[in-house]
């Protein structure tokens, strides 16, 4: 009996020596998974991080006419000459207001027009609803340079180009906001149509007062992600303006950075134009992820 019962309490500790070391090789593998993950999230920051450290970098740096490696991310001394500079010497504020007035005026244009849109082909019923809604899916999978020359030829023809219309009127329509809009509109249960129906609501007032409300997320989302495009926008309104005093901000920088020789002067102008867009994104971050998953709700 001693016997089997020391034999007994040598097979137990036995079993739990192995699920020790089991659970503490386990500990270790976990350990240098995790490690190795943060180890390349930290080398992904560092990769994403840089660039925009050097640029600001380089704008606070006096007197700097090329970029050159190893560059000292803290300078000595930091000095604001090259903002300046540009404000002085350029039209930055005027492009600065230009890109704030066709993005902001091009933003609520869009998302007005959009839901709108949106809200009839979602709720209406008319001939060739499927047939329009399809090309324009066609025309929002076509590159955007494939328009430039068509949208330039008609606002040639009405005598609009070099105009504030040129550079806000082509963005009311917005095709993915439709689109997006419609996905939302889709969503909504055609019981609250009904039901404003039998109290004595019209089209109208079912679109403005009941659906458009429950709608918010979905616009707060399209007018962040209007506002950034309409603010990045470089090739088109470069097509569309030549007089300087319409220049938006990317364009007009642009023209400072092809004229050469100061890096310091535009790394100050990136940093205007980065600047914006980066706080917009901080502070809406959640409605920019959101935009990835709305237009996959109900089709």
């Amino acid at each position: 009996m001693a016997t089997a019962k020391s034999t007994l309490v040598e097979s137990d500790l036995n079993l739990q020596q192995r699920l020790s070391n089991r659970r503490r090789a386990n500990m270790i593998k976990e350990g240098i998974k995790q490690g190795l993950i943060y180890l390349l999230m930290i080398l992904v920051a560092i990769t994403t991080t840089g660039p925009f450290l050097i640029m600001i970098s380089v704008s606070l740096t006096q007197n700097i006419r090329f970029i050159t490696f190893p560059i000292d991310l803290l300078p000595d001394p930091i000095t604001f000459e090259n903002f300046h500079t540009l404000f002085s010497k350029t039209m930055a504020l005027r492009w600065l207001f230009n890109s704030f007035y066709v993005a902001t005026v091009s933003t609520v244009g869009g998302v007005i027009t959009s839901t709108m849109a949106g809200y009839a082909f979602a709720r209406g019923d008319f001939i060739g609803k499927r047939l329009i809604f399809t090309l324009f899916l066609g025309i929002l999978m076509m590159p955007e340079s494939a328009l430039i020359v068509p949208q330039f030829v008609v606002l040639s023809q009405l005598g609009l180009v070099n105009t504030y219309t040129a550079l806000i009127g082509p963005w009311f329509a917005s095709i993915f906001g439709t689109f997006l809009m419609r996905q939302q509109f889709l969503s909504i249960p055609r019981d609250y149509d009904d039901a404003a129906t039998i109290d004595g609501a019209n089209l109208w007032q079912i679109y403005w007062s009941v659906l458009l409300p429950q709608l918010k997320p979905a616009m707060a989302t399209l007018a962040v992600l209007r506002f950034m495009g309409n603010w990045n926008a470089f090739l088109y309104p470069m097509v569309v303006t030549s007089r300087a005093h319409l220049l938006t901000l990317t364009v007009g920088l642009g023209t400072v950075a092809r004229s050469g020789g100061d890096a310091g002067l535009d790394m100050a102008g990136a940093v205007i134009g980065f600047l914006p867009t980066f706080a917009i994104f901080i502070f809406m971050q959640r409605y920019i992820i959101q935009g990835i998953s709305l237009s996959g709700v109900k089709g």
